[in-house]
């Protein structure tokens, strides 16, 4: 009897202690991010590593989905070959599934697909220069970690993501796509309650 009582009152215990340590799921975060974004083009192997942030809105539709709306600007004003500075934007729309299981700590996954708007200054086989505007197709997947400090803000130490763009005229290829690695860290603002 001594063995049941004990077992029932850890189980109370735990189930406490386990209530406590689960995170509350926002009903809307917006986050604002420095990202770093680095790219190679499949064809020709030309690199840029490009500054810029992004910023966002996820509605959690539960504990774990949450609809994303992405918009970042990257801009790198280095020559490389052909390539004189370029500023990519990109606008991302897709899930994120979240690990809510602990209070201190929530990680997630994420895959947005949606475009790019590239910009660039490139200069051609005869020296002269000129300027390559293109919308394309762009996808990223990857995940993070949010850190809350309060009850509405946390801070996203580390985000990364594989970023694919698909600019044709990136660095003067022809039906290029650049594979990229994107990092991002910032600030999460969370409102309401689920």
């Amino acid at each position: 009897m001594k063995c049941l009582i004990f077992l029932g009152a850890f189980a109370t215990i735990a189930g406490a202690a386990f209530a406590q340590e689960l995170a509350t799921t926002p009903k809307v975060e917006i986050g604002l991010d420095y990202s770093l974004s680095h790219a190679t083009s499949v064809s020709g192997g030309t690199q840029t590593t490009s500054n810029g942030g992004s910023g966002y809105v996820v509605y959690n539709l539960n504990r774990t989905v949450g609809l994303v709306a992405d918009f970042g600007g990257y801009h790198n004003g280095t020559t490389n070959g052909s390539l004189n500075g370029d500023t990519t934007f990109t606008y991302l729309f897709g899930p994120r599934f979240s690990w809510r299981r602990w209070s201190r700590v929530t990680p997630y996954t994420q895959f947005l697909f949606g475009g790019a708007r590239t910009s660039a200054g490139i200069e051609n086989t005869t020296g002269s220069a000129f300027s390559a505007d293109e919308n394309s197709f762009a996808l990223a997947a990857g995940g993070g970690i949010d850190v809350p400090l309060t009850h509405h803000i946390a801070i996203k130490p580390i985000q990364i993501e594989y970023l694919m763009t698909q600019a044709s005229h990136f660095a003067g290829n022809s039906g290029s796509v650049q594979n990229g690695l994107r990092y991002s860290a910032g600030v999460v603002f969370r409102f309401g309650e689920k």
